[in-house]
């Protein structure tokens, strides 16, 4: 939560932005035992224009790392080293990349 203060955004703007659920986004906030998955790690991180060390602490809050050898997380990485927080950017070069659907953001309308 201090990080969504301390960046002077709502909890709305940033669940919205990220593409997640409102309970999701709660149930993230309100049980200490829930793990969320990496993809929501990484959209939070984004929604919330993190620096790679501020990124890497809640990847590591939330018990995962950026991986050397994923694409994905190189993407994410180098997006964030570059202050590219825009979900269609990074959804190209994913898909440019990997020739996937981006798992972050799979299912959002912009």
């Amino acid at each position: 939560m201090h990080l969504i203060w301390n960046k002077g955004l709502s909890e709305i703007q940033i669940y919205k932005t990220a593409n997640i659920d409102r309970r999701l986004f709660s149930k993230i906030r309100s049980d200490a035992d829930y793990h969320p998955q990496k993809q929501t790690i990484l959209s939070l991180i984004i929604a919330l224009h993190l620096d790679l060390s501020e990124a890497e602490d809640l990847l590591s809050r939330a018990g995962f790392a950026f991986s050397p050898v994923d694409t994905i997380d190189t993407i994410y990485q180098f997006c964030i080293k570059n202050n590219i927080y825009d979900f269609r950017i990074i959804d190209e070069l994913v898909y440019e990349q990997t020739e996937l659907i981006n798992p972050c953001t799979a299912g959002t309308s912009y």
